[in-house]
């Protein structure tokens, strides 16, 4: 079954993320309200004017086209957006029903039959299709407001990624020859801004007098300059010219928090960055060798050091803590949380059958020196230092470790075939802990995992709409990730996203995580439907 996945600015294995359902204070704007100028969007150096959804080129398209429902990365609940209801009648039938009194930005109302043509125009031109749903789709048809999915195979877990599906006008998208290169420079959508005006270096979206929840949306028009280098876009952003971005800032309180009582951040983790072991390499095909590096690295020295103390360690569980802690099997220890502790470490290696030599270097059961590198690509200099941390901690238990940065092509075609012997690499963060799971204990993996248990218990979850059933098998995946380690996790990545509230507040924080606060995900839509101006 094909499964999407994708790797983010960072190299962190990420889906398309994005929502909360908190209420919202209706915030009606007015001519005088200032813009909200957004840094976020890459012109390389300038942009081109293609508002394709489907082509992931300008930021703005979030606005102007829009999902089935916004689901919350870190809860992983789905708001209703287009869609107003979904169920499951049967694992292979799924059943939605569509908002009525929506329209176009062209005027043309909205219907079930703009949902049905969006999903077979990926069957028909699967290259749009890019989370594989067709792979287990059998057919999508519509009948008044209400839109079935039959699948071929029961993928009950797909729910997420058909809710996040961008919807386009039928009446548009029919008289396209080949919507996998038009160049959309007049965008038709129902979202809540359409677009002003368009340069190579900015462009501007006013927002859509006609939008089904107008009254929900505050800031009358979005300004995106291009992005410029890392130097310049952080200039903008602490001078006030910018008000919202998704920056690496070294010392952010510094550097742009005491700047401004209104400048604010939160960077909520996401997929848990790990250290990834080839599995089919000796000393790694062993389970208590893993278990044993797991507890040699201390995760909070890496966390405050590589990392500035921005993002919390990561739960071995894999899920994303502490917002997913309603899936969390209460009976493993400490939450999945794997203590700094090299004594244990050394202990389960001797337990195992591991010695050492005169020089107290570690031997493999073969009585071969334990030596391996671990891979990150050149120029990223967080997870540089964090490998040289952990290099440094193994090192202290006798392994040889030492530490490559091959260019990002080479990082990937390595792990894709399967010859690394050690990477750092994204796992998990999905809203869906199935996921999470599924990217990394499928078996199609190329780390080396092979295992008829958890192969069985996903394809158990694809089979079941169960809440309950859903939670038993995240359990017993959670055990599996906690006994024998396929991956170590490491540290949650994080989301960076800066803001200020000088004229607009109402933005997700730590204190009200209702969705992501990055300006470069579907959730801006959540956002800008909860933004009202100060005061």
């Amino acid at each position: 079954m094909a499964r999407w996945f994708g790797y983010g600015a960072a190299g962190l294995l990420v889906g398309i993320t994005l929502l909360a359902g908190t209420t919202t204070t209706l915030a009606k704007s007015s001519a005088s309200d200032p813009p909200l100028v957004v840094g976020v969007d890459n012109g390389s150096p300038t942009f081109s004017d293609n508002f394709n959804p489907f082509a992931y080129q300008r930021i703005g398209r979030l606005l102007i086209y829009e999902p089935l429902a916004m689901v919350n990365p870190y809860s992983g609940h789905a708001t209703p957006w287009l869609a107003t209801h979904w169920q499951y009648p049967h694992p292979k039938t799924l059943i939605i029903t569509v908002r009525n009194g929506v329209k176009w930005n062209d005027g043309v109302p909205f219907t079930a039959a703009d949902v049905a043509f969006t999903f077979n125009l990926l069957k028909k031109f699967p290259a749009l299709d890019s989370s594989g749903l067709w792979s287990v789709l059998k057919s999508v048809t519509a009948s008044g407001d209400t839109v079935t999915f039959r699948y071929s195979q029961a993928a009950v877990p797909t729910l997420e990624q058909i809710l996040q599906v961008p919807i386009v006008p039928e009446h548009i998208w029919s008289k396209i020859a080949n919507p996998v290169t038009y160049t959309d420079t007049r965008p038709v959508g129902t979202g809540p801004y359409v677009l002003k005006q368009f340069t190579p270096y900015q462009y501007i979206l006013a927002k859509n007098p006609g939008y089904w929840q107008a009254d929900k949306v505050a800031v009358p028009e979005l300004v995106f300059p291009t992005l410029g280098t890392n130097q310049i876009a952080q200039l903008r952003l602490v001078s006030g010219q910018w008000q919202w971005a998704s920056l690496f800032i070294p010392d952010i309180k510094a550097i742009y928090a005491s700047k401004s009582p209104y400048h604010q951040y939160w960077f909520p983790g996401g997929a848990p960055v790990s250290l990834v072991l080839n599995l089919k390499k000796a000393p790694f095909s062993d389970p208590r060798f893993r278990e044993a590096v797991a507890y040699a690295i201390n995760r909070q020295a890496i966390v405050d050091k590589a990392e500035f103390g921005y993002v919390p360690p990561a739960s071995q569980s894999l899920l994303t803590l502490p917002a997913q802690a309603s899936w969390l099997d209460p009976s493993i220890p400490h939450r999945g949380y794997i203590p700094f502790d090299p004594a244990r470490a050394r202990a389960i290696l001797k337990a195992a059958g591991y010695r050492w030599n005169a020089q107290g270097q570690l031997l493999g059961r073969g009585g071969k020196v334990v030596s391996f590198s671990i891979e990150i690509p050149s120029g990223w200099t967080d997870w540089i230092q964090t490998s040289q941390m952990i290099a440094d901690d193994l090192g202290k238990l006798g392994m040889q470790v030492q530490v490559k940065t091959p260019k990002y092509g080479t990082y990937a075609s390595d792990q894709t075939s399967g010859v690394f012997t050690a990477v750092l690499g994204g796992a998990g963060g999905q809203p869906n802990p199935y996921w999470s799971f599924y990217y990394l204990l499928n078996p199609q993996n190329t780390f080396g995992w092979k295992s008829k248990y958890t192969t069985d218990l996903l394809a158990q979850w694809d089979a079941t709409s169960s809440k309950t059933a859903q939670r038993d098998l995240a359990y017993r995946l959670e055990n599996v990730m906690t006994h024998q380690f396929p991956v170590i996790p490491l540290f949650y990545g994080a989301t960076w996203a800066e803001f200020s509230t000088k004229n607009y507040v109402g933005w997700p924080s730590a204190s009200d995580p209702y969705t992501s606060p990055a300006p470069y995900l579907q959730s801006v839509l959540m956002i800008v439907t909860h933004l009202r101006p100060r005061g």
